[in-house]
C-alpha cells in the first residue's frame, strides 16, 4: 500500500503567482510605456521592480506551504525550514537596498555638493531604518515581525496620497515588507521546531 505525501503547494498556486508575477510587473511599467520612456530604461525598470515583486510572490507560495505541511505533519522538512530560515533574511536585505535606489535621484537634481550630502542622507534614512530592523530581526525574531509591520503601516501612509501611485506602493513595498514581517514571525512562532530540523541530518 502507496502512502501518498499531501502535497505542500497546491498545484494551481506556482502558476497563479508567476501569473499575477507578470500582470503587476506589467502594470508598473505601463506608465513608464504610455511616457514614451527608452526600451532600455523599461528593461532595466522592469529588472529592478522584479526585485520586490518575485520576493512577495515567492514568499507568499513559501508561507502557504509552511502552513500546509505544519497543518497536515506538525513538523518541518529541512529544505523547508531552511527556506523559511533564510528567506526573510535575503528579502530583508534585497528591500533593503531597493528602497536604497531611489535615493540616487538626487543626483539628477543639480545641488551642490554639500546639499547633495545631506539630500543623500535624507533619502537613505528609510534604508538606514529597516537595516537596523533587519541586524535586529536577524537575531530576535519577533523584532522582526513587530517592526517591519510598523514599516509597512508607514508606507501605508504614503500610498493613501494617490490611488494610482499608491497601488505602485502597495506592490513594491507593502505587500514585500507584510510577507517579511509574516516570515519572521513564523521563525519567531516556529524557533524551535525550525532550528530542529534544520539541524536534522536526514
Amino acid at each position: 500500500m502507496t502512502i501518498q505525501t499531501p502535497r505542500l503547494v497546491p498545484r494551481a498556486l506556482p502558476p497563479a503567482l508567476i501569473l499575477l508575477f507578470v500582470l503587476s510587473l506589467a502594470f508598473l511599467n505601463y506608465g513608464n510605456y504610455q511616457a514614451g520612456t527608452a526600451p532600455w530604461e523599461m528593461v532595466v525598470n522592469a529588472i529592478l521592480l522584479s526585485i520586490p515583486l518575485g520576493m512577495f510572490y515567492f514568499s507568499v507560495g513559501l508561507l502557504v506551504a509552511a502552513a500546509r505541511q505544519w497543518r497536515s505533519q506538525a513538523q518541518f522538512g529541512r529544505r523547508l525550514a531552511s527556506m523559511l530560515y533564510w528567506t526573510p533574511r535575503i528579502a530583508g536585505l534585497l528591500i533593503t537596498l531597493f528602497v536604497g535606489i531611489f535615493a540616487l535621484d538626487v543626483f539628477g537634481e543639480g545641488y551642490s555638493f554639500w546639499d547633495l550630502i545631506v539630500g543623500l542622507f535624507m533619502h537613505l534614512i528609510p534604508s538606514f531604518v529597516l537595516a537596523l530592523i533587519l541586524v535586529l530581526a536577524w537575531r530576535w525574531e519577533w523584532i522582526g515581525f513587530v517592526a517591519y509591520m510598523a514599516a509597512a503601516a508607514f508606507f501605508m501612509v504614503l500610498a493613501f496620497r494617490d490611488l494610482i501611485q499608491g497601488l505602485g506602493i502597495l506592490l513594491i513595498f507593502i505587500c514585500p515588507i507584510v510577507v517579511i514581517a509574516l516570515l519572521f514571525g513564523a521563525n519567531w512562532r516556529w524557533r524551535t521546531e525550525l532550528r530542529q530540523a534544520r539541524a536534522a541530518r536526514v
